[in-house]
């Protein structure tokens, strides 16, 4: 197993968004940003509209989380090289989105089995119902930590599925198998890597793309409805922020897979519509 250096895929992204910037940005904005926006417009954030989102929103949540692994599986292969257009790419992930999006389900239902019992171990059954209600219990807040941290713990030799899907063929077991052997050796490099993708993730999405966003669209436009210019501007400012971050996030962890998988230097199209 090839040794991991963070600092030489972090070189390596630089150089592919620096050479071919315009072709991943293409990619960002049509299967992150359009469809996230599209969302954003129906569906107003609460913490803007002060309403809840409709009884259908998880349907369009699906949807639009299912098109950006599309999007990051294109990215992805764009990174990885041989060179292949942008619709090709697209074309790539639309092909290997199902095994990489049910070996995603498959890692969350896994842990759901594990954690769910250590949850009731430390919340009890009154911490489990009080999710329900606006004021969890002292018990089931910190059960919920404890989960969040197991699944912070868990998370880095999974982190390869969605490069896996653009690199390899394969169902979603061997998507799952084939990031447990590729990280195996790499664990807390791996581990430091997630803690900076959260901590820029928090900087970027949270911070900038929602509390900022949400501070100038409020002072701006006020209350926001659905389907009004107010709720356009605040949908296309969040979506470009998180498409971004997914972008160059996308690339580097591609980086990394090519790094243990043994691939070769990276190769991406000048022209590719």
């Amino acid at each position: 197993m090839a040794d991991l250096s963070i600092s030489k895929a972090w070189d390596e992204t630089t150089a592919v968004l620096a050479r071919d910037g315009k072709l991943i940005t293409n990619v960002a904005l049509a299967l992150i940003v359009l469809p996230q926006a599209l969302a954003g417009v129906l569906a107003p954030p609460p913490t803007l509209s002060g309403a809840s989102p409709p009884a259908w929103m998880p349907v369009v949540s699906v949807i639009v989380a299912i098109v950006g692994i599309i999007g990051q599986i294109a990215i992805a292969r764009l990174a990885l090289g041989p060179s292949i257009t942008v619709g090709q790419a697209i074309e790539h992930g639309g092909r290997r989105v199902i095994p990489a999006f049910v070996a995603l389900i498959l890692f969350g239902v896994a842990l759901a089995l594990i954690l769910t019992p250590i949850f009731l171990l430390i919340a009890g059954m009154s911490g489990l119902e009080s999710l329900s209600s606006e004021r969890p219990t002292p018990a089931a807040a910190g059960a919920i930590f404890v989960i969040l941290v197991l699944c912070l713990f868990a998370a880095p030799r999974f982190q390869l599925v969605v490069p896996t899907a653009a690199g390899e063929d394969g169902g979603p077991i061997r998507l799952l198998r084939r990031s447990w052997e590729l990280t195996a050796g790499s664990y807390w490099r791996l581990f430091g890597f997630l803690l900076l993708v959260l901590i820029a993730a928090f900087v970027v999405v949270l911070f900038v793309g929602q509390i900022m966003v949400g501070i100038i669209i409020r002072t701006t436009f006020g209350t926001i409805h659905p389907f009004t210019l107010g709720a356009l501007v605040a949908a296309l400012l969040t979506a470009a922020a998180a498409a971004a971050f997914a972008a160059v996030t996308s690339v580097v962890v591609a980086r990394i897979y090519a790094q243990l998988s043994g691939r070769g230097a990276a190769s991406v199209p000048k022209s590719g519509t």
